[in-house]
């Protein structure tokens, strides 16, 4: 009988440890960066102040705007664009630059 109690002790145990070290083994997985649109509000280009339209209208001089977004922490933009039928998303990365999302893109 005192076989068997420390049996199932052994096994309980070795169970116990394998879950313990397989959930630490996985803490370094890879986090989706996604941008979604979860995180951003959609914004009027009227409502922007004048300093960001004159920014928006150098950056993409020769597009039309087809919406534009605003991120609800940090303030910065995401716009779409069009030009000659092509869509392209744009992601404020600092007050002056913007940078294409290529794997974003509807194909």
């Amino acid at each position: 009988m005192k076989k068997i109690i420390f049996m199932f002790a052994v096994l309980a145990a070795t169970t116990f440890a394998t879950f313990a070290f397989t959930s630490q083994a996985n803490h370094n997985e890879t986090v989706n960066t996604e941008i979604t649109n979860d995180d951003y509000v959609p914004v009027e280009f009227k409502d922007l102040p004048a300093e960001t339209q004159g920014l928006l209208l150098k950056t993409f001089e020769g597009y039309e705007f087809k919406a534009i977004y605003q991120h609800n922490e940090t303030k910065l933009l995401k716009v779409v664009v069009t030009k000659e039928e092509e869509e392209k998303t744009f992601v404020q990365i600092d007050e002056n630059n913007f940078e294409y999302l290529f794997l974003m893109e509807k194909k």
